[in-house]
């Protein structure tokens, strides 16, 4: 037998289905296996896997036993003359396997092999290759000297940044998402070492080959795509505390004889662990240097304001003035969750600032020589408070509109039309954020044809297409297209801030539990709905009046500068809402001058998917969602018009 794939599951049954998918085809003609290796997944993974693919052989266990341990069972069931170590949120092109053959075979000295990773949003992914640790490449990796000047020698070792990734090399070590491996030499090492239970060990591995002599090839001629990370996210796994203690268990392992070098690497590693978790449990701890830069301006006005000068206090308490409230604003913050990345992270903040306050009033008592005025301290903590909460606002805004978080655009890439049932899939796939489904990306511009007005381009323009559309996602669930034909696609638009889903034909099914959360509403009670909409009245009324103030922009922005004008006049005086889902909170409301709908092109919304959209704002809404709306309709030119008011037609971009 030519080749077993050795695949170790936890919990990613779709994404399993995807990779078993992709490697049957590229199976085509070689004499293969696959070997799925299930730790203990609460998932139905093996019981789909058994009823879609029943040749693949299925070795369930009853705990998760961790990554090496599993791949060594399969690895020991497996009879191939090659073993590759795959995962399963990974996806192969057709050639891959004869690729990989063909390579091992004009390079009898290859141990292992790794080909082109290629991550959701087209990019390359440097942990293709990698290089051994030490404590200089350690070094250059945490402190960004790796990513200041990655075709340096001197400073790339870490993911050997030097080596052009188009260029056939031998290299330190390969990732562990897939390692095409000579069956004997990989047996003869006795497979992985158990002692790591996840990360590290295929580093361990190709170390261990290495020292026996062995050569590891990077190879690029083929590309895989690799969902990174999916398994520990669906798991209550500390992905960050193992991934560091297999650095430790590696470092103590191999380094050992030299203690200076094992010193070196373990306070590296340590240092690298406390920089990652606290930017694990403190996310936007950037806003720290904003909070100290605030706190320093509020404190120079206050100054000025009480003793005529920024800085007229006693030698004696420089610099503790300067540093003591700083350092008090920032504790408080971290303790009250005003470093935290979700929505609340303006109020937190705000009781943060508040809760600073105290403290600061409260030390002049047990510290008589510092108490100058409480004035300046009053002062202090209004400035830096207003600037904070503004400042992680414009934050939270920045994400949701422009970043990661933003409303989402989707588009489909294939040759067949899109029917409701994938329409309304999509929709619950991305339940917790509001979507708009743009079109089809066609592989050929005769396939346009066939989709007419659907289509927006070929996959020759998707840079344009998604520079255009402002495209967030690219789904495939076309079982027509080859895999290549989609990484093609993906290293078009490598670097744009795109994510390509490849899906295993399940958003066809109408199924709403299968196919992941829905939309519920929440109804608020009688006295909340009126509260909530006198407040809206209010906050409409007076961004309607400050637009108005700025009628020369509006006019000279606006392509209908009449019709614009004349809606923040409507809204200005309570006849219509500045941002709504579709009709507004109640049926005989008029349209709301922005929507979430205005966001989709024109034709392509039933009456279940508005209703979708409207339930969904109706549960969500909040003044953060309405700057987000009303920015995405403007960035993306889709403006909500009148119903009196001309509709702007969608562009198409030619093939």
């Amino acid at each position: 037998m030519d080749i077993s794939v050795v695949i170790v599951n936890y919990n990613v049954c779709d994404l399993l289905l995807n990779a078993v998918a992709s490697v049957y085809v590229a199976l085509e003609g070689i004499e293969g296996e696959i070997i799925v290796v299930d730790n203990a997944s609460t998932d139905g993974a093996v019981e789909a896997l058994n009823r879609t693919y029943p040749d693949v052989i299925t070795i369930p266990l009853d705990r998760n036993l961790g990554f090496g341990a599993a791949n060594n069972i399969g690895i020991e069931r497996s009879s191939g003359r090659y073993i590759l170590i795959l995962n399963p949120d990974t996806v192969v092109q057709e050639d891959t396997l004869r690729t990989m053959l063909a390579f091992m075979a004009e390079h009898p000295d290859a141990t292992f092999a790794g080909c082109k990773i290629i991550l959701p949003n087209g990019a390359y992914d440097p942990v293709s290759k990698r290089g051994f640790p030490s404590p200089w490449s350690s070094f250059c990796k945490v402190f960004g000297l790796s990513r200041l000047f990655p075709k340096s020698r001197l400073f790339g070792g870490y993911n050997l940044t030097y080596i052009d990734p188009d260029q056939t090399a031998t290299v330190d070590a390969l990732s562990g998402c897939f390692m095409f491996c000579r069956a004997d030499e990989l047996k003869v090492l006795g497979g992985f070492d158990t002692d790591y239970f996840m990360y590290g060990e295929d580093l361990d591995l190709c170390y261990r080959a290495t020292k026996r002599g062995g050569v590891i090839y990077y190879h690029p001629a083929t590309s895989i795509l690799h969902l990174r990370g999916q398994s520990t996210r669906r798991s209550s796994i500390d992905a960050l505390a193992v991934f560091y203690e297999a650095m430790e268990i590696f470092a103590r392992k191999h380094f050992r004889s030299n203690l200076a070098l094992l010193w070196m690497l373990r306070l590296g590693i340590r240092v690298r662990r406390f920089i990652a978790r606290a930017l694990e449990r403190f996310p936007a701890m950037g806003l720290a240097v904003v909070d100290v830069i605030a706190t320093l301006v509020g404190f120079m006005i206050g100054s000025s304001i009480k003793f005529g000068g920024p800085f007229v206090y006693p030698d004696y308490a420089f610099p503790l003035v300067l540093i003591l409230p700083s350092l008090i604003f920032i504790i408080a913050l971290g303790v009250v969750g005003g470093y935290s990345s979700d929505d609340r992270a303006p109020g937190k903040a705000l009781l943060g600032f508040m809760l600073g306050f105290f403290v600061l009033s409260t030390l002049p008592y047990f510290f008589k020589a510092y108490a100058f005025s409480r004035g300046v301290v009053l002062v202090t903590t209004g400035v830096a408070a207003s600037i904070g909460v503004v400042a992680r606002f414009l934050w939270l805004l920045y994400r949701r509109t422009f970043g990661a978080e933003a409303i989402r655009r989707v588009a489909f890439l294939g040759r067949k039309a899109i029917g409701p049932e994938a329409r309304n899939a999509v929709r619950r796939m991305f339940a917790t954020r509001p979507v708009a489904i743009v079109g089809t990306v066609v592989p050929a511009f005769s396939d346009t044809v066939a989709l007419g007005e659907e289509a927006l381009g070929t996959v020759e323009n998707i840079g344009k297409i998604v520079r255009e559309f402002g495209l967030t996602d690219i789904l495939v669930f076309d079982s027509v297209l080859s895999y290549g034909e989609v990484l093609r696609a993906m290293e078009h638009v490598a670097k744009k801030p795109v994510h390509f889903h490849i899906l295993h034909g399940s958003l066809e099914s109408s199924d709403d539990a299968a196919s992941g959360a829905s939309m519920t509403a929440v109804i608020p009670s009688r006295e909340r709905r009126a509260s909530v909409i006198a407040l809206r009245k209010l906050r409409d009324r007076i961004a309607a009046g400050m637009a108005l103030l700025f009628a020369p922009v509006v006019y000279l922005a606006s392509e209908t500068p009449g019709v614009h004008l004349r809606m923040l006049w409507e809204v200005l005086i309570g006849r219509r809402p500045l941002v709504g889902a579709a009709r507004g909170p109640v049926p005989t409301m008029v349209e709301p001058m922005f929507s979430m709908t205005a966001l989709h092109r024109e034709g392509t919304l039933s009456a279940r998917e508005v209703a979708q959209i409207e339930s969904f704002y109706s549960a969500n809404q909040s003044f953060l969602l309405d700057c987000e709306i009303i920015i995405a309709v403007l960035r993306h030119r889709r403006p909500t018009v009148a119903i009196e008011s001309v509709v702007k037609k969608g562009k198409r971009l030619p093939g």
